[in-house]
């Protein structure tokens, strides 16, 4: 079974982001305004003409006089831990780079070079909280974004990771960066056992053309483990259309055919028998997520049978098939477990269209419908749903579920709070982009702020007071 190498995307960012961004940490460093002394700049600048053209060991020596002329320059220690990063050298390169960061805790760029070592030696823990330090700080490189995603979902931490992801995506427009953002995304919510927004992600994957033939192999694998017949066959049926990749393609379209020929014989026995039977008949399906099934099983959501109908329910959410219209009036269903069964299928479904039918299981008397509710309108819902939140926090028979409203009505707080500061935030001006080579020029340019300051003050002094 192929799957990306452990350090697979890591590669891929690293190789795109030297290529195509001039900002690599070396020399993003010469854009970092410190106060420097002038006796220090050129031993930095010869460094790091060193350091562009891989001559490490000269470019030490030159980071090592900076040092000793300033020991208290954190950019020289910036400089010799990414010297020794370069080399191998990782227990070195940790020690610099945390003596830069000692110097100055809130520069963003020395600390995601730190986590980055650490997601290099495996340590995802310390890496995560370094980038989270680091995000805190200022905004981080995309390199930075991604290994953030890995060393979080490396933990389990799915959400977290999808976060990371989704901020990758939509502040890199490079395309292959976007399909290994969506594609971690997409192996989240697997994970998770959120099948149906895996879907959505890997059918925009589909879509495009140049997707990557490892992303669109590896996911194939993923939804086959997670026997998810159909959207597996689309992704290897394109593959197929690749010479180069025919060969493994062809070999899991057939597995995939056989497991089909198994769902053609199994098909016409769900119309046959009784309850016991039908119950039977589709637990055995549960095996195989294919789209026939879901269309079978959907022609008989209206039995009779309340067993028959959660257990149609359960199978639709299972694969993630995008069959919510079908489900939705099952949430008026008189039996409480079908209904539970709906709330989830629409609560899994990765739409935001059914808000206003969510809102109504705030009021359903089954404490598990209400929770399901509040998740989905924390992650869909309008300040105009806070009222019917807090409503629902005031409610007696809620108090088993009162930390979860209040976290729904903090994360639409939140979303309302970023529209506001998408609609209305400045850019500020960009700091100057050269070094300060000597601290009395700080001074001096303070010293002509005051001096034009008291001119102005006097002028509108005799101006107003002694005209």
């Amino acid at each position: 079974m192929l799957r990306f190498a452990k350090n697979g995307y890591q590669n891929l960012v690293r190789r795109l982001f030297r290529k195509n961004n001039p900002e690599t940490p070396s020399t993003a460093a010469e854009k970092i305004t410190f106060l420097v002394k002038k006796n220090v700049k050129p031993h930095l600048d010869r460094g790091r003409d060193h350091l562009r053209q891989n001559r490490f060991p000269e470019a030490i020596q030159e980071f090592l006089i900076a040092v000793d002329i300033d020991p208290a320059c954190a950019l020289s220690y910036f400089n010799l831990g990414y010297a020794y990063h370069e080399l191998g050298q990782l227990d070195t390169a940790r020690e610099y780079y945390e003596k830069a960061i000692e110097l100055e805790p809130t520069c963003a760029l020395f600390l995601e070079n730190l986590a980055r070592l650490n997601f290099e030696v495996l340590d995802f823990s310390e890496a995560a909280r370094v980038f989270q330090r680091a995000s805190s700080s200022g905004a981080i490189q995309p390199l930075s974004l991604g290994l953030w995603g890995r060393a979080l979902f490396e933990q389990g931490l799915y959400e977290e990771s999808i976060d990371a992801f989704k901020k990758l995506h939509n502040q890199n427009p490079q395309p292959v960066i976007q399909a290994g953002a969506q594609y971690w995304q997409a192996v989240a919510h697997i994970k998770m056992g959120r099948l149906a927004a895996a879907r959505n992600i890997t059918e925009a994957l589909l879509h495009q053309e140049d997707t990557d033939s490892k992303i669109l192999y590896d996911l194939g694998e993923h939804f086959i483990e997670a026997r998810c017949l159909g959207i597996a066959r689309n992704l290897f049926e394109k593959l197929a259309g690749r010479p180069e990749d025919f060969p493994l393609a062809r070999l899991r379209l057939e597995d995939i055919h056989a497991l089909e020929k198994q769902i053609d014989e199994m098909l016409p026995k769900l119309f046959d028998g009784d309850e016991e039977h039908l119950l039977y008949q589709i637990h055995t399906l549960q095996e195989f997520g294919d789209e026939r099934i879901s269309k079978a099983l959907l022609s008989l959501i209206q039995s009779s049978s309340a067993p028959v109908r959660e257990s149609i329910i359960r199978y639709q959410t299972r694969f993630g098939f995008p069959v919510s219209g079908k489900i939705i009036s099952l949430l008026a269903d008189k039996v409480d477990y079908v209904r539970d069964a709906a709330y989830e299928h629409l609560l899994k479904s990765d739409s935001p269209d059914f808000v206003d039918a969510m809102c109504a299981g705030l009021l359903d008397p089954f404490l598990d419908i209400r929770k399901k509710a509040v998740i989905y309108l924390g992650l869909y819902g309008t300040m105009e749903h806070l009222p019917n939140l807090d409503m629902a926090l005031s409610h007696p028979a809620n108090s088993g579920i009162t930390q979860e409203i209040r976290q729904a009505m903090a994360l639409i707080k939140r979303r309302y709070q970023k529209n506001i500061d998408t609609l209305f935030y400045t850019s500020p001006a960009p700091l100057p982009q050269t070094e300060i080579q000597n601290p009395s020029n700080a001074l001096r340019f303070w010293i002509m702020i005051f001096l034009q300051a008291a001119l102005i003050g006097y002028f509108l002094y005799v101006l107003l007071v002694r005209w």
